[in-house]
């Protein structure tokens, strides 16, 4: 019997999980509250997709054992800014740009999510109901509590990520599509060389995602 060892990096799972998860918070026949819960995993699970695509750039610098530690600790921006001053000579991750900014704001999102405090709300009281006002992101004008987080936040969410990783592989590290398709959904020991299992999309959710702003057009996927 033949054996073959494959290393499974999950960015396929936490795409498909984020797409999925998007449309189902779409759909005005779910409950509402439904949809609200969806559209929280839609969002998480495409801004952990910026923290996977950053190790994996990492990992592909097969860096020694200790090395690899040290830079494994630092925030996912810091790793993306690591893997180019590495490639490449005078590149790095500028922070001014506004996909950076996006997703410095992405970041401060989960790191809310995750860190859970209490959201001051300024009600406004009529009769047996009221009304608070949520404090929003000043760029991607999401809620920063994460109860106000709904199929709008889920959109704009995907589409912050996106932006990014087109802005980092195809602007700045020049990588064609099937270049970026071979980090991303690679099972190879050393990710980014070569042929790799290719996710397959209906042609239908490339034009729905296009007509929402978001662009996958940046790495090479089979669509049906």
């Amino acid at each position: 019997m033949k054996k073959e060892t494959t290393y499974d990096r999950n960015f396929d799972t936490l795409l498909l999980d984020s797409i999925s998860m998007l449309f189902y918070s779409l759909d005005i026949e779910q409950n509402f509250d439904f949809r609200q819960t969806i559209a929280r995993s839609s969002m998480l699970n495409s801004i952990l997709l910026l923290e996977l695509s950053a190790n994996i750039c990492i990992e592909s610098l097969e860096l020694e054992g200790t090395i690899f530690k040290e830079i494994d600790r630092l925030p996912t921006l810091g790793k993306f800014d690591f893997y180019l001053r590495s490639k490449f000579r005078d590149k790095k991750l500028s922070r001014g740009v506004i996909e950076v900014e996006k997703v410095k704001e992405l970041k401060r999102l989960r790191d809310g999510y995750v860190h859970m405090k209490p959201h001051k709300l300024e009600w406004e009281i009529e009769g047996d109901s009221g009304m608070a006002e949520l404090a929003k992101t000043s760029i991607l004008d999401i809620p920063k509590n994460p109860s106000g987080w709904d199929w709008s936040s889920a959109i704009i969410t995907m589409a912050a990520v996106h932006e990014f990783l087109r802005y980092f592989f195809k602007d700045l590290c020049k990588y064609s599509a099937k270049k970026v398709g071979s980090f991303l959904f690679s099972d190879a020991k050393v990710p980014g060389n070569g042929d790799y299992p290719m996710p397959l999309f209906w042609r239908a959710t490339k034009k729905e995602l296009l007509d929402m702003g978001i662009d996958l057009g940046y790495m090479r996927l089979a669509w049906a």
